[in-house]
This record gives C-alpha cells, structure tokens and sequence, in this order.
C-alpha cells in the first residue's frame, strides 16, 4: 500500500496520481554511456578511469531508482498530497481549501516530454515546489477541477 492512499482520511477518493519523470535517470544513462567510452578506449589509463565512472553511475542508479519509486503526487477530492524522498523525505498534504494557485515551470524541454515542477502556492503565502513531476498540466487540471467542485458546494 502506498503513503498516500495509507493516509486518505475517510471517504477521501484519488482523483489523479502520478509519478516522477523518466527524465530523471538522464545522468544516471550518461554516466553508464562514459563507462563504455572509457572502456573502448586504447589508453589504459583511461580504461582504469572507468571504475569511477562505474562507481558515480551506480551511486546516481540507485539514488534516482529509490527517487522514483518512492515519489508519489496525488490529487484527491480534499487535498493534494505529495511525497518524495527515501532518506530525506519530502512532503507536503494541503487541503484544497488553502490553495491560492497551482503554477507550472517548464521549459521547452519539458513542454516536449511532458514533466515539469509544480509549486502550490497557498494563501498564507507559501510555495511548495516539486520538480521533474510527470503529466503537470494534468496534475495542474485536476487540482483546479477538485478546488472547482468545491468552491461550488
């Protein structure tokens, strides 16, 4: 069972959830990709250079493979709830009540491969940012469809 639906309150629904992106396992994929430049090399030192790389490579697989399965974003019919991290772990559950706006950051590429960082900005003033979130405008949407249904109640 995942955190979010282990802290829906009763009667609570998930309306939306997603992850984060795959573009997170860019470095990891590039760090991989110098291994075998390092490897196919005819200079001997260089070859040796190649278990370092191996060393970052499986330091960044693991830190983003953790990253990626223990991050969760939902919007619920009461609250967005938010969650990523292992060791240091970040989250932020706010009621739909307290949202001033949910704003989307994406440049071109993100735009293109459909991830980008969403911030909730409250009324007291505060901003949440997440980034590297799949699906945002999605995300982004279905916040406002939820705070939408409830403002007409």
């Amino acid at each position: 069972m995942s955190f979010i639906e282990k802290n829906l309150q009763p009667g609570e629904q998930i309306m939306f959830r997603t992850k984060k992106h795959i573009i997170i396992f860019l470095v990891p994929v590039l760090w991989t990709l110098l291994i075998f430049i390092f490897l196919f090399n005819s200079n001997p030192f260089i070859q040796k250079a190649a278990f370092l790389a191996a060393i970052c490579a499986i330091a960044t697989w693991s830190k983003e493979l953790l990253n990626y399965y223990t991050s969760e974003f939902a919007v619920t019919d009461k609250r967005i709830v938010m969650k990523e991290g292992f060791f240091f772990r970040h989250t932020n559950e706010t009621r739909l009540t307290t949202i001033a706006n949910v704003t989307i950051n994406q440049n071109l590429l993100a735009q293109m491969l459909d991830y980008g960082t969403v911030l909730i900005n409250t009324f007291g003033g505060e901003t949440d940012p997440f980034s590297q979130i799949a699906s945002p405008i999605q995300f982004q949407n279905h916040a406002l469809a939820q705070l939408e249904k409830l403002t007409q109640k």
